[in-house]
């Protein structure tokens, strides 16, 4: 059977075209990556991003039917605009469903950054105004400051994907700020994932991403090892000496 190290229900956003490829991407030896879709969420508005908790049960449903390891909600806005206590409930509600652990992108955002101890970071989105001022108010409930947010501004979420690489790279150089400790790349949408290596060589500092960060914490919770060396420094650190000391991470038995 795939996914004898491990299985990943993924669940994003009906029209996300970025975090299913790259997480088959990175997806290691032994473990498999299952989706389902989340109806909504194309306008970004907070109506659609509130009705995406209760979407996101059907798609669990789905999902759970695989018997993942863990699920993981792939959706930064959809799991930080009602702030902290509701990502929790998201978390509560689909491993309710699937009885397996759940983590979330904004989870993943706010638990690497306070792992690798900033404070102070710098945040790229492609979000409008209202939608980026939620994202500052759950990482400051984190103890976490946004020194400096660049960001694209499109509200139609399909067209996030069309932002290439090279202009992703672009926006982190020119908003990176000298007092900020890392920076953070959020939505899994973006194609953040092919520079985060370049920017943290260029820039001197950590850089996270939204898909990155979400498959960090993900293996983590597994306890998989996923040997990914050119994806930048956060999941190359669960190559590290006791990297899965809380992980659950169970051999399957093939069929």
């Amino acid at each position: 059977m795939y996914g004898w190290r491990g299985r990943i229900g993924l669940l994003v956003p009906s029209i996300n075209t970025t975090m299913e490829t790259e997480f088959w991407r990175i997806a290691p030896q032994g473990v498999s990556v299952h989706t389902a879709r989340i109806a909504g969420g194309r306008h970004g508005t907070p109506e659609e991003l509130r009705s995406m908790e209760d979407a996101s049960k059907q798609a669990a449903r789905e999902v759970a039917m695989v018997e993942p390891d863990v699920v993981a909600y792939g959706c930064t806005s959809g799991s930080f605009f009602e702030g902290p206590a509701w990502n929790k409930k998201i978390c509560e509600q689909l491993t309710g469903i699937t009885n397996a652990p759940t983590v979330t992108t904004a989870g993943a955002m706010a638990a690497c950054l306070t792992a690798g101890g900033h404070r102070k970071v710098d945040v790229v989105t492609p979000y409008v105004e209202v939608t980026n001022e939620r994202l500052k108010q759950f990482l400051k409930a984190h103890g976490i400051e946004v020194v400096r947010l660049g960001t694209f501004d499109m509200l139609d979420m399909f067209d996030h994907a069309k932002i290439q690489p090279e202009e992703i790279y672009r926006k982190v150089k020119e908003t990176a700020s000298p007092e900020a400790e890392a920076v953070f790349i959020a939505c899994t949408q973006l194609r953040a994932l092919e520079v985060v290596d370049m920017l943290e060589r260029d820039l001197g500092r950590p850089v996270y991403s939204a898909v990155q960060a979400t498959a960090w914490q993900a293996f983590e919770t597994m306890g998989v090892d996923p040997g990914i060396t050119d994806c930048g420094s956060l999941l190359r650190k669960l190559s590290g000496p006791g990297a899965h000391g809380k992980g659950a991470g169970k051999l399957r038995q093939s069929a």
